[in-house]
């Protein structure tokens, strides 16, 4: 194997250097790989009709697509580096498919001096977004790499369209978070009992909160259908929130509900709180997965969460309101009390009613919202990834009704244990970077980061 030569200057001129003999030239420690500068033209929007809701907001979807695609090209990592929107826009305007790649080139080596560019067309027919788009690799010779369609028909066009390209450039599939239907879900026979009491509805309302008459309702249903929860959000916002009130200070009763009046407006209660029907408490079993199944018959907005609390000393900072009914005080008398009586009385309340002092840690919900006007059955496991976190110590179905204001009809909302689980599994962190952070939590870590980097 030949040595490499070295020049060294003198005040005489150069000396030619010669490394000694079986030592082998050391190659640089820690060396970061090349990055790959991609440039994403905005796209031409043709046509002028208006379409996709999720791909127009405002502005040319031809511009919302590049920006997305920007954006999940940067997601990637540290080896690809993304021209910006506003250097993108000084340099060139949008680029149609029919571009001529000359062009192209030379704005990506002499302008840019960027190794990839990205340029084409989105246009919507019938509903249906379709983006013609060209990709140009300076590294891999003068022609271009690829030249594709992309089509979706979904309201989540712009975020399908935007992934397959990405795909398409990098060469590889992007991670997917699970989405319903991607399992499919349990035979009856494969199911156990339901962890949940009475998710049927046949014994009245035990397992549940008592009904309070005017938003909920324990009813008789259709042939073959038995016990239903009935549920109604048309109703007028303010006397049924201070009926509410009432019921949780033991001031007014279900059997005797005031008369309330129908509402649709955007007022009403389906169009600010909605209605929730909570489930009583049920024992977590931290690392579990679990499916929730669910009938519905309504017209929209219809979910059903299944939200987890654990006990925590931050909770017992001051008395809920229902037990401050009981003591028959109000807060303006609590926090006139010395603070050792106010510190007594929440410790002896957290011991009489443990479970008003439990904060929520988890959500997750079933999306039941293509019901409309019919019954429709749903059923998805979770936690969507891993086990349940091991903070969970209860948890609580609370069936959620809300726009457009009317009538939800609901059966056999069962929780059981995932049958195919074989072991407790892990708790999977979520992938989205600072999750649960404040923005001045992110910019003081961000500082530090700089700092520490800098010293």
């Amino acid at each position: 194997m030949k040595r490499p030569i070295y020049l060294l200057a003198t005040a005489m001129g150069l000396l030619l250097v010669l490394p000694p003999p079986g030592r082998a030239e050391k190659a640089p420690k820690n060396k970061k790989a090349p990055k790959t500068y991609i440039a994403v033209f905005d796209f031409v929007t043709l046509g002028t009709k208006g379409g996709n809701a999720q791909v127009l907001k405002g502005k040319p979807y031809g511009h919302q697509l590049s920006d997305s695609v920007r954006l999940k090209l940067r997601k990637q990592g540290k080896q690809w580096e993304i021209i910006d929107r506003l250097t993108m826009a000084e340099v060139s305007g949008p680029l149609g498919a029919d571009t001529d790649p000359q062009k192209v080139r030379e704005i990506l080596s002499e302008t840019l001096g960027a190794h990839i560019g990205l340029y084409g067309q989105v246009q919507n027919i019938d509903n249906t977004v379709r983006a013609d788009i060209t990709c140009i690799d300076l590294r891999k010779g003068d022609k271009p790499l690829w030249s594709k369609v992309f089509s979706n028909d979904t309201v989540r066009a712009r975020a399908v369209i935007s992934r397959e390209i990405v795909e398409a450039v990098i060469g590889e599939e992007l991670w997917r978070p699970p989405e319903y239907g991607d399992e499919p879900e349990p035979a009856r026979k494969q199911l156990s009992h339901p962890i949940n009491v009475n998710g049927d509805f046949e014994q009245d309302f035990k397992g549940w909160e008592k009904p309070d008459n005017v938003g909920t309702f324990i009813v008789k249903g259709p042939p073959g259908r038995g016990k239903l929860l009935r549920v109604r959000t048309d109703l007028r916002r303010d006397p049924w929130l201070k009926y509410r009130k009432a019921l949780r200070s033991g001031k007014a009763n279900p059997s005797n509900p005031p008369d309330i009046a129908t509402d649709t407006s955007y007022g009403c209660v389906g169009a600010l709180e909605g209605v929730h029907y909570r489930s009583d408490w049920i024992k977590a079993d931290p690392g579990q997965r679990y499916w929730l199944l669910a009938d519905v018959n309504g017209r929209g907005g219809a979910k059903v969460f299944v939200k987890g609390f654990m006990k925590t000393p931050h909770a017992l900072d001051g008395l809920p309101e229902s037990s401050l009914a009981n003591l028959g005080m109000t807060p303006v008398q609590f926090s006139a009390l010395p603070k050792e009586k106010r510190r007594a009385l929440i410790e002896a309340d957290a011991r009489k009613n443990p479970m008003r002092y439990v904060r929520e840690c988890y959500r997750w919900y079933l999306n039941c919202g293509a019901s409309r006007g019919e019954w429709m059955h749903f059923a998805a496991p979770f936690p969507p990834r891993g086990g349940l976190p091991r903070n969970v110590e209860y948890l609580q179905i609370q069936i959620y009704s809300y726009w457009p204001p009317g009538e939800y009809l609901w059966d056999n909302v069962h929780l059981y244990k995932d049958p195919n689980q074989k072991a407790p599994l892990p708790e999977e962190q979520a992938r989205t970077p600072n999750l649960g952070k404040t923005s001045d939590v992110v910019e003081k870590e961000s500082r530090e980061k700089k700092s520490a980097a800098n010293k």
